[in-house]
């Protein structure tokens, strides 16, 4: 199973990696167009800032075309006449760094034979530049012939050169010497060398600049990025459900252990089931013979005497028959809660059936459990209890002696509990034996 998975992730991963690199290789391109209805200022350069100069350029815009009408005079030693595409004013320009080549679809006229055409493209760095000072930027420059080129000319950025009169006047170090296109803030198309004084134009229909979304180089060294994660998250992976392997293998020698143990949980468990009721969690007959019996067993001197209390509630008939079993069993649960909380821990509780309960007070003189039951009673009068209903009590206490029956005992309790009941409920009666009665006999 592990190894099928693997399988097939890998061939999963083989063919992305094939879709991404075709996709990189033919696709994923971004392209920035600029012509006539692009945003971008033009502009209009000419010698006469300089001493001598006497050129004079206007913009000019015709069939969709952006241009640029020269009238070159002699005069300036190096007479030129530049159109120029603003992208943004320095220190702010356009990152064009991101694009592989320029397709430029340029016409060009003039007196010379073969006319040809300087495209400059300016670059703002803080390091070799200064804000104000348009001299101070960079010029990558490119020299070529448009009329060799009537379906237009596609030329890799990396053919452009850093002017080297810009760089006789600018000297710096060789890292900056390189081309630059980070920061662009114009692109200019500018009258060549050798130029002839008379009429020269200059026209633009449209640029492309291209490149891909991401570099060929970039996206490559991302998919290698990607195969070591993957093998490296297959090795934890793998490390993982081995070491996982092993713990299985260790545990599974301790297995029957612990279902040995489970099982004996479990019986006892159901035991302690069969011992309780299941309304009240208290005692049933059988777990409270068995506690008797138990606690007869650990201590027979300490044991003795014990105080038997039945305890019965009074016209509980009447509860069931008005209000419905629901209610009745909220009562027994009430009552079995506020016993269970107003007794020592180690006094026994059972439910004996019904609305009847017992309770067991070891080591307890039968006068002194007729007083606990006594509270007892008025605490169970007192209590709220649901639907406002008001919930009593009729006790019957009896003790029972080491060496005498138990169901002696009972049937003492039993009937102190009915002499209650008879006398008018909410109330505690005890039933002496003759043993008993010299002593405990009531004034």
């Amino acid at each position: 199973m592990h190894a099928r998975v693997l399988r097939r992730l890998l061939i999963a991963l083989l063919a992305l990696t094939g879709i991404a690199l075709l996709w990189n290789q033919f696709g994923m391109t971004s392209t920035l167009v600029i012509d006539a209805r692009s945003p971008y200022r033009v502009l209009a350069l000419d010698d006469r800032a300089n001493a001598g100069g006497r050129s004079v350029a206007t913009v000019s815009r015709e069939g969709g075309a952006v241009g640029m009408d020269c009238d070159l005079h002699a005069g300036y030693e190096w007479a030129f006449c530049e159109l120029e595409i603003e992208f943004g004013t320095a220190p702010h320009g356009i990152d064009l760094s991101r694009y592989d080549s320029m397709r430029l679809w340029v016409t060009a006229t003039g007196p010379e034979a073969q006319k040809r055409v300087r495209v400059y493209v300016r670059n703002y760095d803080p390091a070799y530049s200064r804000p104000g000072v348009a001299q101070s930027e960079k010029v990558d420059q490119l020299i070529y012939v448009p009329a060799d080129y009537p379906q237009g000319y596609e030329v890799p950025l990396a053919r452009f050169q850093v002017a080297q009169w810009w760089i006789d006047e600018h000297p710096m170090t060789l890292a900056l010497e390189a081309p630059d296109f980070r920061n662009a803030t114009r692109l200019s198309f500018s009258t060549g060398p050798k130029v002839e004084p008379g009429a020269h134009t200059i026209r633009v229909r449209r640029i492309e600049l291209t490149g891909k979304l991401i570099a060929t180089s970039t996206f490559r060294l991302a998919i290698i990025a990607v195969w070591m994660l993957s093998v490296f998250g297959y090795l934890v992976v793998d490390s993982a459900l081995n070491r996982r392997r092993l713990r299985l293998s260790a545990a599974s020698q301790h297995s029957l252990q612990r279902l040995n143990e489970s099982l004996r949980l479990e019986t006892r468990s159901l035991a302690e089931i069969a011992r309780s009721d299941p309304l009240t969690g208290a005692l049933n007959r059988k777990g409270l013979a068995d506690e008797l019996a138990r606690s007869v067993r650990m201590g027979e001197d300490k044991a003795f005497p014990m105080t038997l209390v039945f305890i019965d509630i009074d016209h509980f008939k009447r509860i069931n028959d008005r209000l419905g079993h629901a209610v009745g069993d909220q009562v027994i649960r009430g009552l079995a809660e506020l016993v269970r909380s107003a007794v020592q821990r180690e006094d026994l509780f059972a439910r004996w059936g019904g609305e009847e309960f017992l309770l067991v007070f070891r080591d307890t003189p039968g006068m002194k459990g007729c007083a606990i039951a006594q509270r007892l009673r008025e605490r169970i009068a007192g209590a709220a209890w649901p639907e406002g209903l008001r919930v009593t009590c009729s006790f019957g206490v009896a003790e029972w002696h080491r060496g005498e029956d138990l169901n002696d005992g009972i049937r003492r309790a039993d009937e102190a509990m009915y002499r209650a009941k008879r006398e008018g409920r909410d109330r505690v009666e005890i039933e002496l034996d003759a043993r008993d009665a010299p002593e405990t006999q009531p004034a």
